[in-house]
């Protein structure tokens, strides 16, 4: 697999285990938001998508939101990277430009589902939070203290306060509707924000 699975439990031991089913589950729950309303993806649903067993699901997942979650993990580490392996100006104007895309498709409504079922259920939101957004915070905070450093960014203050001013923006825009979300528009707010040094859009490129 692509990505670590943060909530599948651990197989008990002498299981055999069923080669690949993370992975047919994982894309049976991304399959099926393609042609269902969230709230018609049942665990029954997404067994029989995948061919597996409700009981291999529950093996592996507490819930049908932990499925979920997973399922946005993968998702989002394939499809909005934030490699921390880049300079900081690329590492970040990659993330902001995928997910000015992505989040207007499947990405969003995944999203949504997930984001919208962890307020009703606060372990889940603790989950969601500590083992899945704080790491990719972490990530893009390290990116912007790195490029205040090096000159990439020349925006003064702490990094992680820039960080919020940006990334807490465009998910306001995002979750609520309100304004405009694409590409262009976080791109536009990564330039007031973390003020790249001048001339930057001339050595980057777009991610496909």
């Amino acid at each position: 697999m692509s990505h670590e699975n943060l909530l599948a439990a651990p197989r008990p031991r002498g299981r055999p285990r069923l080669e690949g089913a993370e992975d047919r589950a994982l894309d049976a729950v991304i399959e099926l938001l393609e042609i269902a309303p969230v709230h018609d993806i049942t665990m029954e649903r997404i067994a029989e998508r995948a061919g597996l067993s409700k009981i291999t699901l529950y093996r592996r997942w507490p819930s049908r939101l932990a499925l979920f979650i997973d399922a946005l993990l993968r998702r989002v580490t394939e499809t909005q990277p934030l490699d921390e392996a880049l300079a900081p100006l690329p590492a970040i104007a990659n993330n902001l430009a995928t997910m000015g895309r992505r989040l207007n498709g499947m990405n969003g409504a995944l999203a949504r589902a997930v984001l919208g079922e962890s307020l009703a259920d606060p372990e889940m939101a603790h989950i969601l939070r500590d083992r899945w957004l704080a790491h990719r915070r972490d990530a893009a905070i390290r990116l912007i203290g790195r490029g205040q450093a090096d000159g990439s960014f020349l925006a003064e203050g702490e990094a992680e306060e820039l960080h919020d001013m940006l990334y807490g923006a465009l998910w306001y825009r995002f979750l609520f509707g309100v304004g405009r979300f694409s590409e262009t528009v976080a791109l536009d707010f990564m330039a007031k924000v973390l003020r790249p040094k001048p001339g930057w859009q001339a050595s980057w490129t777009a991610p496909d």
